[in-house]
């Protein structure tokens, strides 16, 4: 794309509607402030700056224009965000950069006419559907996932070619491969198909499941995904979120399922809010784009061992992520899919009674078997401490001490002791919460001119002042004064937009507690600077009075109490 299309976007998309219609956004001066949609947090540090058209976290320290919002939020490649930018501001996607609409443009294309082609033949082959009805799918469901059957051989291929697609742009795409003879061959033979579709509801690959047995001396997996594209990752998609997003976002709850089958059938059953692994496997992107929609997500895992090892692994993989992870009780069913095909209603009444996963981890683990055997008692608190110790929320690790406490019969106090002095890695070696952060520790002097900087510019006056005391400002801070209209510089200003305690001036603060805020900053900035310099003088005079040279212990000497004279005056108006 060129240069002149993406300023063309970026003028026709303002940076405050965009935000607006995923964000909740509140006035904050001449910004706008919302939490961030990045990384959990109670007070607003994401600000929009309509001015200078960028956004800006700072709890996290993610921000860019409304390109990068998008690949952000949306988990899109440069490419795929904008080409989202460009359908909502009304330019022609055609008017884009020819070569890149090739690359990416054509296998959108190609995948939605392989959809059609998919649902088509699910319409008119009448055993695949009625294997589906079997499992009480209707077709009103089928039809909105836009569920298909692909039969096999090259009839899509050769659907695709009389479409006007090149063959070397299907074989790129992931929907047919060439045979050791040189013909190509459809990937998805005799399978039901589930289409994956991107948070913008575009089809970007497939699922395949075999219907039917496999060919004789034949080994073939049961589920068959794309290959991975330019357009699909298969770490970034979750089945169905497309459909259940908004249900998501709504209720703050994710239900949690495994296969394509279990979603389906849950949203069926009036159970919507639900998103689908789709045997990939969880990955830190599923989970943050999770995060962004709800804080809470329910899982349900086999009523066994096995079960009891998979919510284990669950709650680690859950942890780093804030989540509040609820489970939901299955009963005699083996999985979700399977609750809903014997008794529709069953689902709808299981998510509303279930209980925290802790709590039924720990329930599992403390059985008769280990109340007598202290070692295994004290592995398996030692164990699920560590569980604890890696939780970012602390009403979070207290509702799971409290559950500890209850299921293994040791005082809550104890408990407590024990997670303190938990400061050992596995490997030996002292270790700190995996989401801290190593934060260089700035002095007083920074301290103060941090905040300094943010006020001067809320205030022309102050920003005045501050420019005629600009000896006084360690760097980076003089820099922001020089060149107000840096990057960094403009930081600075969004920053004065933050609330009350996170280096903010809150619009609607009171005017004179401001000024006199920063007339005392300013003070103690100089304080300081001349606390500095009275060190050095008291480094000089002991040099001077080693040395004998009694002239200089008296000039030192009488510049070091004037000095301090002076520091006594600021400390007693401050």
């Amino acid at each position: 794309m060129a240069g002149r299309d993406v300023d063309l976007i970026k003028e026709r998309v303002g940076v405050v509607d965009l935000v607006r219609s995923y964000l909740t956004l509140m006035p904050a001066g001449r910004n706008f402030k919302a939490l961030c949609p990045f990384h959990g947090e109670k007070t607003p540090s994401f600000i929009v700056s309509p001015e200078r058209k960028t956004w800006h976290c700072f709890g996290c320290g993610k921000g860019g224009d409304v390109i990068r919002f998008v690949m952000e939020y949306e988990n899109l490649e440069f490419r795929e965000a904008l080409r989202f930018l460009a359908e909502r501001a009304g330019i022609e996607i055609r008017s884009l950069d020819p070569q890149a609409e090739r690359e990416f443009g054509v296998l959108y294309d190609i995948h939605e006419h392989a959809t059609a082609f998919y649902m088509n033949e699910l319409r008119n082959t009448p055993l695949p559907r009625q294997y589906l009805e079997s499992r009480t799918l209707t077709l009103a469901t089928m039809e909105h996932f836009q569920l298909g059957f692909a039969p096999g051989g090259e009839t899509l291929t050769m659907h695709l070619t009389k479409q006007g697609f090149a063959i070397e742009d299907i074989a790129r795409a992931g929907l047919a491969g060439k045979t050791t003879s040189g013909l190509y061959r459809d990937r998805f033979q005799n399978r039901i198909i589930f289409p994956l579709a991107n948070h913008i509801g575009k089809v970007v690959a497939f699922t395949g499941r075999l219907w039917g047995p496999a060919p004789q001396g034949v080994d073939l997996p049961k589920y068959l995904n794309s290959s991975e594209t330019p357009i699909f990752s298969k770490s970034k998609i979750l089945f169905g979120l497309n459909k259940t997003k908004n249900d998501i976002a709504r209720s703050r709850t994710a239900v949690l399922v495994e296969g394509q089958m279990d979603l389906l059938l849950a949203w069926q059953s009036g159970v919507q809010n639900v998103v689908a692994v789709s045997g990939t496997g969880l990955t830190g992107e599923h989970l943050l784009r999770l995060r962004r929609l709800a804080d809470t997500l329910l899982v349900s895992f086999d009523n066994d061992e096995a079960g009891t090892k998979a919510l284990d692994r669950a709650l680690d993989t859950l942890s780093p992520y804030d989540f509040h992870v609820q489970a939901i009780d299955l009963k005699e069913y083996k999985d979700p899919g399977e609750a809903c095909e014997r008794d529709p209603a069953f689902l709808a009444r299981a998510v509303e009674v279930v209980e925290p996963a802790f709590t039924r981890l720990v329930r599992r683990i403390f059985t008769s078997a280990i109340a007598d055997d202290v070692a295994a008692r004290k592995r398996a608190v030692r164990s699920l401490l560590m569980k604890i110790r890696r939780l970012t929320s602390s009403v979070e690790q207290n509702e799971w001490l409290r559950a500890l406490a209850t299921a293994s019969g040791v005082p809550q106090v104890t408990l407590l002791t024990e997670l303190a002095e938990l400061t050992i890695g596995d490997d030996g070696r002292p270790s700190a919460p995996p989401t801290a952060e190593v934060v260089p520790k700035s002095s007083r002097r920074e301290i103060i001119a941090a905040r300094l900087t943010v006020l001067a510019f809320t205030n022309r006056d102050f920003f005045a002042t501050v420019r005629q005391h600009i000896t006084l400002l360690p760097e980076p801070y003089r820099g922001f004064i020089e060149q107000p209209e840096s990057e960094a510089a403009a930081l600075q200003e969004m920053q004065a937009s933050l609330p009350a305690g996170r280096q903010g001036a809150r619009a609607g603060d009171d005017p004179v507690r401001i000024r006199a805020e920063f007339n005392e900053l300013l003070a103690q900035l100089e304080i300081e600077e001349l606390i500095v310099v009275q060190r050095g003088l008291r480094t000089k005079l002991r040099v001077a009075e080693a040395s004998g040279n009694d002239e200089e212990v008296e000039q030192i000497g009488a510049s070091f109490q004037a000095l301090s004279r002076q520091l006594d005056e600021l400390r007693s108006r401050s």
